[in-house]
């Protein structure tokens, strides 16, 4: 109820013993719309794919099965008492802010205390720079 009341363009399936909710953001005023799904199974974290429109093919900072890297599951930024209203949904507008400035700058411009982790696509957050630790 909190991302319909938040969010009223999104719609939620239940699909496969998975929620689903599918929904338009813009993180920015002159951005183009993008269409994302938010998928979460009490038992896991939530995770994000943008639907629409394709990301680029070397789009950093996301994880090797084309999920969006919103937070670290190491540390816990993310806990089943939050909301996704309130946490994922903003967290998926600010990435892809940080996304559409990684295209106009060839850096990923946002936090990241894990840009070397090995399980993000590209090895780490900015994949064509050398070791240098993104914060």
């Amino acid at each position: 109820m909190h991302i319909l009341h938040r969010f009223p363009g999104f719609t939620y399936r239940y699909e496969h013993g998975v929620g689903v909710w599918r929904g338009t953001l813009l993180p920015r005023p002159l951005s183009q719309k993008y269409r994302v799904a938010i998928r979460y199974k009490l038992s896991s974290y939530p995770t994000v794919k943008v639907i629409s429109p394709a990301l680029a093919l070397k789009a950093p900072h996301r994880w090797g099965d084309g999920t969006l890297c919103l937070f670290y599951p190491k540390e816990s930024p993310w806990r089943r008492d939050m909301l996704i209203a309130t946490t994922i949904l903003p967290w998926t507008a600010l990435w892809l802010y940080y996304y559409e400035l990684w295209l106009d700058t060839g850096k990923w411009l946002g936090s990241s205390s894990h840009a070397s982790d090995h399980n993000l696509q590209g090895g780490c957050a900015n994949p064509d720079e050398d070791n240098e630790k993104v914060s």
